[in-house]
């Protein structure tokens, strides 16, 4: 029967090798293993590791340990793949001068935002592109341990529309650089510089907040530059998230043809039966950063938002606005918020695995364990029936058969 969910499950091999792998074979042994969010759970089970891939997985009494073998004893754990992050942002002081920076300063900032919570693939949602391509390079090389990450690099505002949480927080200088489009041929300028720089998705923020006389006024991008926009990345063959902030928003987004709301809606009860059922239709994913809005007056009909989006099989990806959010323990109240959604344990497995991974053109090796996947792990301690808690007990995570994060104990 595992045979035959093995060869279900099976992953084509990744097109390119991102970064220096083992050249020893890792074998897992002892685990319950998840090889999909919905599958039976192989337990006692083995997965070997050969050159980044998985190069078997089942159970152990079906698996020959190499010899030369390194070998992870995890009896007591659940494996599961790698976790993805779809709302990351590498803008705290911290990630500055990434090209420069102590490789184990590095190390020690992306275990405590990222691979300590199990992320091996994460998408920046806005950042210095130049300092984050920085950082990627020195991931990829394998002298830094880190997760994958694609980036936006700098997003795209309204005409006179930087948000005063950004005007306010980030340095003149670096504001001054954020492209605010007044045209479609100006949009389609700054998504071709975006691209040719190296980012893998845009990000537009369609409605904000500005500071005005000591007041918030909200502005919205022109519907003629979202379609512009957004045209051109799909030209360029990238998707487009957009932060949407209220219904007007999301109706750009609709009409616009974005891929991906980086959050729900503000105005919750705009958020109709008929807007999910136009959502659902285009196949637009929602990332709900729900802790995000923990201190909000109406963060509980947020919820009820993803709820609704859920039931009505939308898809999910999963995302904290980490690196926005500074406290990175919001991780454990957003598992909570989505279990409150009503979200089951497969469900948020999915949001956080297959369901990113075919977001973003990776299912072909990402998003499962299975023979020619990437090795992207994350070792949980304890088993299924400990609920959605076991999801923040990462004792190890690995990327490309490489542990990358261990915990203490």
């Amino acid at each position: 029967m595992f045979l035959l969910a093995l060869v279900e499950l099976r992953c084509e091999p990744q097109p390119r090798q991102e970064k220096p792998i083992a050249s020893k074979p890792l074998a897992l042994i002892g685990a319950t293993i998840l090889t999909a969010p919905s599958a039976p759970p192989i337990v006692d089970g083995v997965i070997i590791v050969e050159h980044g891939k998985i190069a078997a997985v089942g159970p152990g009494s079906a698996i020959s340990i190499p010899s030369r073998a390194d070998i992870l004893d995890v009896r007591g754990h659940t494996v599961v793949a790698g976790f993805w992050n779809c709302h990351v942002h590498f803008i705290e002081p911290k990630w500055s001068d990434a090209a420069q920076q102590p490789s184990a300063q590095l190390a020690a900032n992306l275990a405590q935002m990222l691979t300590s919570q199990g992320f091996t693939s994460v998408v920046d949602t806005g950042s210095l592109l130049a300092n984050t391509l920085d950082l990627r390079r020195r991931i990829e090389s394998g002298e830094v341990p880190g997760p994958r990450i694609l980036t936006a690099g700098l997003p795209l505002y309204p005409k006179d529309g930087v948000p005063y949480y950004v005007s306010e927080t980030l340095p003149p200088e670096v504001v001054k650089l954020l492209p605010t489009p007044a045209t479609a041929d100006e949009a389609v300028r700054a998504v071709d510089v975006d691209v040719a720089a190296g980012a893998d998705l845009i990000k537009l923020f369609l409605v904000t907040g500005v500071r005005v006389d000591g007041r918030i006024v909200l502005k919205s991008m022109d519907p003629a530059i979202v379609r512009a926009a957004v045209s051109e990345a799909h030209r360029l063959g990238k998707p487009v998230a957009a932060h949407p902030s209220t219904i007007t928003g999301l109706e750009l987004a609709l009409t616009g043809h974005v891929d991906i709301l980086a959050h729900t809606i503000q105005d919750p009860e705009n958020w109709t039966s008929a807007v999910v059922s136009r959502l659902a239709a285009a196949h637009v994913a929602l990332v709900p950063t729900l802790a995000l809005f923990g201190p909000m007056d109406n963060s509980r009909r947020i919820v009820e938002e993803v709820k609704s989006y859920a039931a009505a099989g939308g898809r999910i990806i999963f995302g904290t606005d980490v690196g926005f959010l500074s406290d990175y323990s919001a991780l454990k109240r957003e598992f909570v918020l989505l279990s409150e959604a009503g979200l089951t344990l497969p469900q948020l497995l999915e949001t956080l695995t297959i369901a990113p991974a075919r977001q973003f053109g990776r299912e072909a090796h990402s998003g499962c364990i299975a023979v020619g996947a990437d090795a992207d792990l994350v070792v949980l301690k304890g088993t299924p029936p400990d609920g959605t808690r076991i999801l923040t007990q990462v004792s190890y995570t690995l990327r490309a058969g490489q542990i990358i994060y261990t915990a203490t104990e």
